[in-house]
């Protein structure tokens, strides 16, 4: 009875961490991205941040393993394919994670699950393909909507939970980052009630595959 109540107090734990850390990163990446795109926040605090943040995300891909890792190696292998690592302190950040990820994982072992990588690289660039849809044509206000947020990211995660190789725990975390990236980014008009299109597109900016993408 003890090892058990105590190895769901160590699952709790352990997903309080996740939940922290991914709403650490989301919110981070997000004043980076402010900082050089459109002057909001500290360019001097832009560059340990993104230290911090890299080393973060390199020992939570090593210590979460499996959907951690398939998450960011997505989030790090679309920013370069689309060449949107496009300032100093995403270089540094986005080297800082690399390498803290090969180094823990050279030593402690690397979990990466080929099928949640390729799923998750797959949905972002749907998601890409669609919100460009979304601009050029008028799909409707519902359509629009729907596509500016870039849903298949979501629908991708609930999928592969379906399918088993996450648990459902898995949701807490990258709707902490989604929350934290979304709720940082409002301090560029300094507002709460921004209108449904103005929430659903910041939404949708916040894929880890939509960083750094100029509007």
């Amino acid at each position: 009875m003890l090892e058990t109540i105590a190895g769901a107090g160590d699952a709790l734990l352990q997903i309080l961490l996740l939940i922290f850390s991914y709403a650490f990163l989301g919110g981070t990446i997000k004043y980076i991205d402010q900082a050089y795109d459109e002057g909001i926040g500290s360019l001097k605090a832009a560059k340990p941040l993104a230290v911090v943040s890299g080393i973060l995300m390199g020992v939570v891909m090593v210590i979460d393993g499996g959907f951690s890792t398939a998450f960011f190696l997505a989030m790090l292998i679309s920013l370069v394919i689309t060449k949107k690592i496009d300032n100093l302190s995403f270089m540094i950040g986005t080297m800082t994670g690399l390498v803290t990820f090969l180094v823990g994982g050279s030593v402690w072992g690397m979990d990466i699950m080929p099928l949640p990588l390729v799923v998750f690289i797959i949905a972002g660039i749907v998601d890409e393909l669609a919100d460009a849809l979304a601009h050029d044509r008028n799909l409707g206000r519902a359509a629009g909507l729907l596509l500016h947020y870039r849903p298949f990211s979501d629908i991708a995660l609930v999928a592969l939970i379906v399918a088993a190789p996450f648990e459902w725990t898995y949701l807490a975390p990258y709707f902490a980052f989604t929350l934290s990236y979304l709720l940082m980014g409002m301090r560029e008009e300094g507002q709460v009630g921004a209108s449904v299109r103005s929430i659903i597109r910041k939404a949708g900016d916040l894929r880890p595959w939509a960083i750094g993408r100029r509007p």
